[in-house]
């Protein structure tokens, strides 16, 4: 996959290039951009979704090298609800714009301010610090009972023969609902939508029987399938993954062109925040990006590195691109007009 191959090249460009060149070059940055007032404090890092999941693993990771490259301390907080919406309108409505509240998001954020926030609040409202990483939506099955060995097309051929018995995870109002309602639409299928707070949670009730399908990123259930717990059995990505070779994507199995979901995951500030703040926030994470460990940790994951997202001159224009595309998509189904 073309993004997997930029990640194997950026993680090897990293280990090659002199270490203590790196670390001087961050280190200078961050000198040069700390104001004299700012931290004081623990940094809170929030995370809309619950401990456990992509998200949370991702905030996590990068907390542990900005500690190590800023010296400060950095709290990882999961401020959930929702599905979401409720961490993302107290990072727009709520936290104050003084450089303490990092916003650790996804694009997920955009479903939130375009159908759920009713005019309250925009993802205009958070301005991006930072990009991190990108993950594609996996659909992920048992290793026991009936469905133990079917395919994406013989589980969405259970799910047209028996409408309403294939138990599907799902977080309402996201991407994963968006998969479901596309393979409905396109297959005549129709399952039986099980809501979740987040991908982890509904990979949790597959690994013990209570749903039959899940859907998630591959940190979500790598430790279970690694114990033979759960299996991934499509990628909703334009190709497959190179650490899920063996794993179809989602139009590979239903003949489409049109299932592909993935998050973006980056760094946000409420807006307002000063700028000698906001630009000192950003500099510590490029700091933490550019940390071969962490990159390493990333890609260990199941993350690929988006080239359009790692200039940081070009990130807003093109996450703007991105939201966009999925407006278009909120037309084309009748969820915006």
């Amino acid at each position: 996959m073309k993004e997997n191959t930029i990640a194997l090249a950026l993680l090897s460009a990293l280990l090659v290039a002199p270490a203590a060149a790196q670390n001087d070059d961050a280190k200078a940055e961050l000198v040069r951009l700390k104001p004299n007032d700012f931290p004081t404090a623990p940094i809170e890092y929030t995370v809309v979704y619950p401990a456990g999941g992509g998200m949370d693993v991702t905030a996590r990771l990068l907390a542990k090298y900005v500690e190590k490259w800023s010296d400060h301390r950095i709290i990882v907080n999961n401020r959930t609800g929702g599905a979401g919406m409720v961490g993302h309108a107290y990072l727009a409505t709520q936290a104050k714009p003084d450089g303490y509240t990092v916003g650790i998001i996804a694009n997920l954020m955009w479903g939130d301010a375009m159908l759920r926030a009713q005019g309250r609040w925009s993802y205009t409202d958070l301005e991006p610090i930072g990009y991190l990483n990108s993950d594609a939506l996996t659909w992920v099955g048992p290793t026991e009972g009936p469905y133990k060995d079917m395919s994406v097309k013989q589980l969405v051929a259970a799910a047209k023969d028996k409408p309403g018995t294939l138990r599907v995870a799902t977080v309402p109002g996201s991407m994963w609902d968006y998969l479901i309602e596309q393979v409905e639409t396109n297959t005549g299928a129709k399952v039986l939508r099980v809501p979740f707070q987040g991908g982890g949670a509904g990979i949790n009730a597959l690994a013990g029987g209570n749903v039959d399908i899940a859907q998630g990123f591959y940190s979500e259930f790598r430790g279970l399938a690694d114990a033979g717990k759960v299996r991934p059995i499509g990628v909703a990505a334009s190709e497959r993954l190179n650490f899920l070779k063996d794993t179809p994507t989602m139009n590979e199995a239903l003949g489409g062109n049109e299932y592909q979901w993935f998050v973006i995951r980056f760094a946000v500030v409420p807006k307002g925040t000063p700028e000698d703040r906001k630009a000192y926030l950003g500099a510590a994470i490029r700091a933490a990006m550019k940390d071969p460990e962490l990159v390493a940790e990333y890609l260990k994951a199941g993350v690929y590195f988006d080239p359009k997202l790692t200039d940081p001159a070009r990130m807003q224009a093109n996450l703007n691109a991105y939201a966009d595309a999925e407006r278009a998509f909120y037309v084309k189904t009748g969820r915006l007009k």
